[in-house]
């Protein structure tokens, strides 16, 4: 999605309406998902634009609307891999993770989001595994394109793990579960590109 002509000053919050461009934008939970109403055009949408000064993004030189997150893939002792529904747009499985913030280290962004979604504390555990760029990878924040960084968190056995809000249904799947299954984009991606070294690791 090409922002440039959004794009407030870099200290400055701002929400827009995927549709119109306009606002202001509401955010309500309608039907267990998260979804947004304009209020120039009237219109509902799953998402909106979000400019958001806290987290890291930019925009490339085509106008891309770029976006950097840190992930982590959490492996049980029997190479399952914990997964959650999210009720935020995209409406798929995924693994905890979320938007670096500004001059954050992905890896502390990555403990960040591991605590935050799912309760679970990474310690010096968290592995490296990858960094890559997703294009075609949409958020609920307006971007259609994210830099992954991609960590692993090995645990003993996949025990019971609550959400937050940003999700339901935690389970535990195998990768060739969830490639069968309904990932997020960028999910699988991360599974197709790194799944040797998600087993490995």
């Amino acid at each position: 999605m090409n922002i440039e002509t959004l794009r407030p000053a870099p200290d400055t919050y701002a929400e827009y309406c995927v549709l119109c461009r306009g606002g202001p934008v509401a955010w309500a939970t309608v039907g267990g998902r998260r979804e947004v109403r304009c209020g120039n055009c009237g219109e509902r949408s799953a998402r909106a634009i979000v400019i958001d000064p806290g987290i890291s993004w930019w925009s490339a030189e085509d106008g891309e609307y770029w976006h950097e997150t840190a992930a982590v893939f959490v492996r049980d002792a029997a190479d399952r891999f914990l997964l959650f529904q999210r009720v935020a747009f995209p409406y798929a499985l995924t693994v905890p993770a979320g938007h670096v913030e500004r001059d954050e280290d992905p890896a502390g962004a990555a403990a960040r989001e591991l605590r935050e979604e799912v309760g679970l504390t990474a310690g010096d555990r968290l592995r490296f595994v990858a960094t890559f760029p997703i294009p075609g990878d949409s958020c609920r924040r307006g971007s259609d394109a994210h830099v992954w960084h991609v960590y692993l968190l090995t645990v003993p056995d996949g025990g019971r793990v609550t959400v937050n809000e940003e999700g339901e249904e935690p389970r535990w799947l195998t990768l060739d579960e969830a490639l069968a299954a309904d990932l997020t984009h960028a999910v699988r991606q991360v599974v197709t590109t790194c799944a040797k070294e998600l087993l490995d690791g």
